[in-house]
Order: structure tokens, then sequence, then C-alpha cells
């Protein structure tokens, strides 16, 4: 039981460890990530101005938190990479 509980407590750190990872690697890719309570909208990444910004739900787990991340990360990548194919149709 105790083997467990401590098995628990260190996958949890290594998911707060992995979202503190990846939100830094989001703003080195040049996002404002901002934490919010959402209540019920869609956690996603958007233009504020000239910033992008990402938005995770602030009463979400971490685990899902580091998901909602993960997800905005990629269909921005997604995004930037037909946004690049469109420009250079011949390359």
């Amino acid at each position: 039981m105790l083997n467990q509980a401590s098995d628990s407590k260190t996958t949890e750190e290594n998911v707060v460890q992995r979202l503190r990872r990846r939100t830094q690697q989001a703003r080195d890719l040049g996002f404002h990530v901002r934490t919010e309570l959402l209540d019920g909208q869609e956690p996603s990444w958007c233009m504020i101005g000239k910033r992008k910004t990402i938005f995770i739900d602030l009463a979400q787990t971490a685990a899902e938190q580091l998901r909602q991340l993960e997800e905005s990360i990629n269909e921005y990548q997604q995004r930037l990479r037909q946004s690049r194919a469109s420009m250079n149709p011949a390359a």
C-alpha cells in the first residue's frame, strides 16, 4: 500500500515536471502561456495582437493541462507547416 502511494506521488511529480518543462518550451517558441478558469471553453492557442497565446484550463489536473498544452503546440506547428507549404507549393 505504501509503495502505491509513493509511486503515485512520483508519477504526479513527473507530470508536473513535464508540464513545467513543456511550458518553458512553449515560451521558447514565442508563446505567452496563460492558465485560467475556462468555464467550459476549449483550451487552445490564438494570436492576441502580435502575441501567440496558449490558454490552459486551470481547473484541470496537471496531466490534463499537459495534454492541452501538447495539443495546442501541435496544432500551431501543423498550421505553420501548412502555411509554409501553401506559400511555397514547388517545394
